[in-house]
């Protein structure tokens, strides 16, 4: 079923771009929460849902953890809700349609303390959520930021370079897909 659901996805990219991390940035990220076994994971930009399942499959695979989810676009938030339902996934997953920053300030239900956070939503915003998520994750926690090649201009290329800097990460970068930065939170 849910190969099913990503093959279709992926299809509708191809005709009319949606959005998606694309397959290889998938898979990543299914391989990064195999390993690292996060209980709460945190997406901003979910798109149509695409990212968000390969995280949820990782979840169920690891049989345990959960999975919220943040997109601001209305309708792009309603196919991911129907792609969600498709899977088979639902329980792994909570859905909020919003802007990030807007979502932080109110009660949503995000845990207070997450362990894995992946950033793929307004890049010239990006600063603003690693402020508003930076607080929220353990030590030992990851942050990955899609489009780090791609997107490598303006508020990005500064953005990246300040993760680089931030005594608080261990800052790897990818060429995976679109890039990909990758950063743990120190444990001390």
């Amino acid at each position: 079923m849910l190969e099913a659901v990503l093959r279709r996805i992926e299809a509708e990219d191809a005709e009319e771009s949606v959005w998606i991390v694309g397959p290889a940035t998938g898979r990543m990220l299914h391989w990064l929460i195999r390993v690292a076994q996060p209980m709460a994971v945190l997406e901003i930009g979910t798109s149509v849902g695409y990212s968000a399942l390969w995280m949820a499959a990782a979840l169920e695979a690891n049989k345990a953890g959960e999975l919220w989810t943040i997109e601001s676009h209305a309708q792009r938030y309603e196919r991911a809700q129907s792609n969600f339902e498709e899977s088979g996934l639902t329980h792994r997953i909570h859905s909020l349609n919003g802007h990030a920053p807007e979502i932080f300030e109110l009660e949503t239900g995000i845990p207070q303390q997450v362990d894995f956070v992946f950033l793929d939503a307004t890049k010239m915003e990006h600063a603003s959520y690693f402020e508003a998520v930076i607080p929220r994750l353990k030590p030992g926690s990851f942050l990955v930021v899609d489009n780090v090649l791609s997107h490598r201009s303006g508020p990005m290329q500064e953005f990246i370079a300040n993760l680089h800097r931030d005594a608080r990460l261990k800052v790897v970068e990818i060429s995976v897909g679109d890039g990909l930065l990758i950063a743990r939170t120190e444990t001390v």
